[in-house]
């Protein structure tokens, strides 16, 4: 077991799993369905929650199905005329997108990247957690055009990287740009549709390493 001096260690280039196992969230807002119980995913929540402190968030439902997007966040409708720490969330990663997507499914990234898209998410919940009814429907309606999910998605790794985790963006967008080569599309039709929706969503690597290089977060915190 790692010391708790340790443990409380937030900046690393490439953490491992073991690490993870020392991350727990006081509050226990990460509730598990059709995920295995052996699945390390509580944790990585755990760990990146740590780097929102001050988030007012009730609840953070993980479900796993079939579906078309990799992976999906929204708040709960019910809950949006609630106060900012009684509303609750859902993320949905897909277990099969039946294309090619599903090289960059959660399940098939590397255990960095695998953080790198957990941490996306939860900026965007964090976008969120303080947003009265109007914000939401700005927000639900920029997700009915290809501009609007680009900004969202934009805004998200632009939180990711300022609160330090650009490491493990670099690693996810790096993936990404291996694993989706149209060279590794079998129907023209498939990337067609892949083009469609999600053409310039994920900032270029060489991009985020001008960020790491530059954004204070990665000079005045040391990194393991």
């Amino acid at each position: 077991i790692l010391s708790q001096s340790h443990a409380q260690q937030l900046y690393y280039r490439n953490p491992d799993s073991t690490l993870m196992r020392n991350f727990t969230d006081s509050l226990n807002r990460i509730a598990l369905s059709n995920t295995d119980s052996n699945s390390l995913l509580k944790y990585q929540f755990n760990y990146i929650l740590k780097f929102y402190p001050n988030m007012l968030v009730k609840n953070i439902l993980i479900e796993t199905k079939e579906a078309r997007d990799v992976v999906k966040t929204k708040p709960i409708l019910s809950t949006i005329l609630k106060s900012p720490d009684q509303r609750v969330y859902k993320i949905t990663f897909s277990k099969s997108t039946k294309s090619t997507l599903d090289s960059v499914m959660i399940d098939n990234l590397s255990f960095n990247s695998q953080l790198g898209l957990i941490a996306k998410q939860i900026a965007k919940i964090d976008e969120l957690s303080t947003s009265g009814f109007w914000d939401f429907t700005a927000w639900y309606f920029r997700h009915l055009t290809r501009r609007g999910r680009n900004r969202i998605e934009a805004n998200a790794e632009k939180k990711t990287l300022e609160i330090g985790l650009g490491y493990q963006l670099l690693a996810l967008n790096q993936e990404i740009v291996e694993k989706l080569n149209i060279d590794m599309w079998k129907s023209v039709k498939g990337y067609t549709s892949y083009v469609k929706y999600t053409k310039n969503a994920a900032m270029k690597p060489n991009l985020i390493n001008d960020f790491i290089n530059d954004l204070p977060v990665y000079i005045t915190k040391e990194y393991k």
